[in-house]
């Protein structure tokens, strides 16, 4: 008989309470259902899932958080951990944790990513259709990036869904480009504006067949643009446009790292850039690339990067957008420009220190029902039925950037159920009234006590009140002229006063690129090569301030300019050929655990920039049988062909009974009978023993073997490095750590490359006079 029970329990989120419900069965967890909560849904909806998979895998709560909502992810664990642990009856028993060791990854693409938001995503989408390898390395443990806490309304200026969306076709790139610069007070950097209005319609019109995305047009049609032009998806929530681009990238080949946070960039001896180092739980990935795309987003949430231009502007933005790229681009002298750009809204509450929630469906409802916003002198300060530009300008103008929205209580009834509905809980509202102390500022009473406890000047709170019941009255506010249908008198002694800061979550400011293929340049205007960037990290095109849709229009029509450029950039250099060595390195060994396949791995990491080393294991190969050389086994075959595609070879040989291990003897035998893949071909010895001699013997047997008639290399005459003492001259992270035979090691690895470029060149000599 099976013992099934229901455990309920709730955890404080980020956004407010989780209800959640944990079946049992037989002291098995089952499952996890969420019950209820506030979270950001498109966040929620992609974490909830592996971590539910995560706990049940495993039969604890003692698992990893997910990255980028780690507050959340690990308020459930918590909370689950201890409503278990309450229930008497139940007992799980965890499953043995297994003993994971730190693995490196080394992988190779055509374009690399860097960001799973929006721009990011275009980009990628944009270059896998151009026929291109394409890996997106996102930090966090789901997809969206900042995109994941925005409306999906975009503009679609000159795109075939906007046309069929809109029914008309009166907008045109230069009518938007103008509205831009008009709104942003002709900040804007014109050439990226144009880059922008130029290309949001072919964008949309590409990423909406890629990833089968129907936009219609937007129920709102906001007044700073001069003509109806956004649109949105069915949803209006960024979550779609994120979940179907994702679903289609990896659906037509493109690979995602989730989890993974870039470290640094990699260059070449010519300074070029060609690859990133990100880390991963356990897990260090090295990616080589013939093109990178930025799109990492931006800093709002580190305050160590605002300045005093951002004091009293609360942030509301993702606690994830922490401008990692300034840390590992810092060696690349990158251009930026205008850091201390922020888009600010002015409908906010500071709801703890310097981090705000916004409140603009609310506080717009109650300005249309009559609500007043008032400074710390009682005065009004804008026409309250005005753009949001006026309301920002006008809050940020103010002395201490505070303003004071003033309704009577049949316009809060109103406000209050806007408020639940957009990111505040009941019981988080009845805290702030409750807590007059503290902030934010939420307070009700008379209009005498409101003002107090606002440390509003009262005598002119009164007269301004007195003032405006006049003008709702007349049905005129000779004060800002605001529009009588806004013209409402305030009812009854009761009055409520809520804080209206500035808030921000997205920065403008960011790095500078070329204004026609996105590419980064340095701080003397020269491109960095092989380097693109898009979206939020990207500083200009919308100015100072950015008119509604247009971070999302930048986000598209950036990633889209940007993915086509790396593209091209990657057809180039294929076209070229390989600019590093490309090297096989075998492990001479059939063992498990060997300090020359750790050698081999060192000299991976110590020469990444100039060559590419593969490094192949003999293990898998069977033993040499001349029964079975005309039926020769596939894996000898595919081995051979590596070896015979590489520009040299190097080999890592243990040494056993003073020669080589019969394995290595084994894997060269089968390569000089049916394949010969060794002849002429440069091969540099290396080796590492716990003694003192380092493979002396071993080296020497190997190099009659490689010399033997059927073998026939051009093995590398001197440069014999062997590394003694093998147990002391490594650390943890595979590293040798004796800096005499590192720099002996690079002295011979260098005369190496050297060898195979004179052989190549005396091929190429010899071929040009026959």
């Amino acid at each position: 008989m099976s013992n099934e029970k229901q455990i309920k329990g709730s955890a404080m989120g980020h956004n407010g309470i989780i209800n959640y419900e944990l079946d049992v069965n037989d002291n098995k967890l089952e499952d996890l259902k969420i019950l209820k909560h506030s979270e950001t849904s498109g966040i929620f909806n992609q974490v909830i899932d592996k971590l539910k998979a995560n706990i049940i895998e495993q039969q604890s709560f003692d698992v990893d958080a997910i990255s980028g909502a780690t507050v959340m992810t690990q308020a459930i664990l918590d909370s689950a951990k201890e409503a278990v642990a309450d229930d008497k009856d139940v007992k799980l028993t965890p499953k043995p944790k297994k003993e994971v060791t730190h693995v490196t990854t080394r992988l190779k693409a055509d374009v690399v990513i860097i960001g799973g938001g929006e721009a990011g995503l275009v980009a990628g989408a944009r270059a896998l259709t151009e026929g291109q390898s394409v890996i997106l390395v996102e930090k966090n443990g789901y997809m969206g990036g900042a995109t994941i806490l925005n409306g999906s309304n975009v503009v679609g200026t000159g795109s075939k869904v906007s046309e069929k969306a809109l029914g008309h076709t009166e907008d045109t790139p230069v009518r938007l480009a103008q509205d831009v610069a008009r709104e942003s007070r002709e900040t804007n950097l014109t050439d990226l504006t144009k880059l922008m209005a130029n290309n949001i319609g072919p964008a949309i019109d590409f990423i909406s067949d890629f990833a089968d995305l129907h936009y219609q047009k937007a129920q709102t049609q906001t007044p700073e643009h001069s003509v109806e032009r956004q649109i949105e998806l069915p949803t209006a929530s960024s979550f779609e446009f994120i979940s179907k681009v994702s679903k289609a990238f990896q659906d037509k080949g493109g690979k995602i790292i989730l989890g993974a946070r870039v470290e640094d960039m990699t260059e070449n001896s010519k300074g070029e850039v060609i690859g990133l180092v990100a880390e991963a739980k356990n897990e260090t990935f090295k990616i080589k690339a013939h093109s990178i795309v930025l799109a990492s987003g931006g800093y709002g949430a580190n305050q160590k990067m605002r300045g005093a231009e951002s004091e009293g502007i609360d942030y509301y933005g993702p606690m994830t957008s922490t401008g990692d790229a300034y840390s590992f681009n810092k060696d690349l002298n990158l251009k930026s420009h205008n850091m201390g750009w922020y888009k600010i809204y002015p409908h906010g509450v500071e709801t703890e220190p310097g981090i705000a929630k916004l409140t603009t469906y609310a506080s717009k409802e109650a300005t249309d029902l009559g609500a007043l916003y008032v400074n710390s002198k009682g005065k009004r300060i804008v026409n309250e039925s005005a753009v949001y530009t006026d309301f920002r300008d006008a809050i940020l103008q103010q002395p201490d950037r505070m303003s004071y929205m003033l309704m009577d209580e049949r316009t809060w009834k109103e406000v209050y159920k806007l408020l639940v509905l957009h990111d505040f809980t009941e019981k988080e509202i009845k805290q702030f009234f409750d807590n007059k102390d503290k902030e934010p500022l939420f307070v009700k009473g008379s209009l005498e006590e409101v003002a107090a406890a606002a440390h509003v000047d009262v005598a002119g709170l009164e007269e301004t009140v007195k003032n405006y019941q006049g003008y709702a009255k007349a049905g005129k506010d000779p004060e800002f002229d605001r529009q009588p249908e806004y013209l409402h008198a305030f009812e009854g002694d009761t009055f409520y006063m809520v804080e209206q800061r500035g808030r921000f979550a997205t920065t403008l400011g960011g790095y500078s690129v070329n204004a026609d293929k996105m590419q980064l340049v340095n701080t003397d205007d020269q491109p960095i090569a092989n380097y693109y960037a898009a979206g939020e990290v990207v500083g200009g095109a919308n100015g100072h301030d950015s008119m509604p849709s247009m971070m999302n229009s930048w986000g598209i029509s950036s990633g889209y300019v940007a993915g086509e450029a790396a593209s091209e950039n990657a057809n180039r250099l294929k076209a070229a050929g390989p600019d590093a060595v490309n090297l096989v390195a075998l492990v001479g060994t059939n063992a498990s655990k060997s300090y020359n396949r750790k050698l081999l791995t060192a000299m991976q990491d110590l020469f990444d920039t100039q060559a590419d080393i593969d490094l192949c294991e003999i293990k898998e190969l069977p033993l040499f049988n001349e029964d079975l050389v005309n039926d020769e086994p596939e894996n000898v075959k595919a081995f051979g062909q590596k070896i015979d595609d590489a520009d040299g070879v190097i080999i890592g040989v243990p040494e056993y009974d003073h020669a080589v291990p019969a394995a290595l003897k084994s894997a060269i035998e089968w390569l000089s009978c049916a394949e010969h893949p060794f002849t002429g071909k440069p091969v540099m010895i290396v080796g590492t023993s716990l003694g003192i001699q380092g493979t002396v013997r071993a080296q020497m047997n190997l190099r009659q073997i490689l010399d033997a008639p059927g073998v026939d290399a051009e093995v590398m005459p001197g440069n014999e490095f062997m590394l003694p003492q093998a147990g002391t001259k490594f650390e943890d992270n595979g590293t040798i750590n004796d800096p005499g035979s590192v720099s002996f090691l690079k002295q011979c690895f260098g005369n190496f490359v050297q060898f195979i470029a004179l052989k190549s060149a005396d091929e190429d000599k010899k071929a040009q006079e026959v």
